[in-house]
């Protein structure tokens, strides 16, 4: 058996493990807008969006553990709501502090672009990270995602400093 992260559809028993990750990550207040105070996702919610990604051929719920882990990462990709919209997905991705540079980010985004390049649902991935994250970044630009645009202090941090948000795309099969 491989010592990588196994990377596999998120299932409701998924749930609590995810928003136990969610939280984790969220505390750290560097890398996501939300703070943990303002996660009120409960284990059901989680478990019905878990299920909702299932049911929908435009969206993935994904996570990854490796040996002995519990949820090591997370990878949610939502086709827009609207019409015009349906070919679009927003990615999210999080990774545990511990399971960071095992390759588990690495892992989930190959699974996601993978199952994105052989479905037309969906045409384009999207998704936002901060600007100063510099190792996220150079991650989505291995696998093909480029700056789309910038949005200048678009976040303020509780220290009165401000964060640029990036958008970055990717097309599916890219160009």
């Amino acid at each position: 058996m491989s010592d990588g992260p196994k990377v596999v559809s998120a299932g409701r028993l998924d749930a609590l493990r995810c928003l136990a990750l969610r939280r984790d990550v969220l505390a750290e207040e560097r890398w996501f807008i939300t703070r943990a105070d303002e996660l009120t996702t409960t284990v059901d919610e989680e478990e019905r969006r878990i299920l909702a990604a299932r049911d929908d051929p435009r969206s993935l719920y994904l996570v990854a553990r490796l040996p002995g882990s519990r949820v090591a990462g997370l990878l949610t990709a939502t086709a827009g709501p609207l019409r015009r919209m349906h070919h679009a997905a927003k990615l999210e991705v999080m990774v545990a502090r511990e399971h960071r540079g095992a390759g588990v980010g690495r892992a989930l985004l190959k699974a996601c672009c993978r199952w994105a390049d052989e479905h037309d649902t969906v045409e384009k991935l999207g998704l936002t990270v901060f600007a100063d994250n510099e190792r996220a970044r150079a991650l989505y630009a291995q696998f093909g995602f480029r700056e789309e645009g910038r949005r200048p202090r678009e976040y303020r941090m509780a220290d009165g400093t401000y964060r640029d948000d990036v958008l970055l795309h990717r097309f599916c099969p890219p160009d």
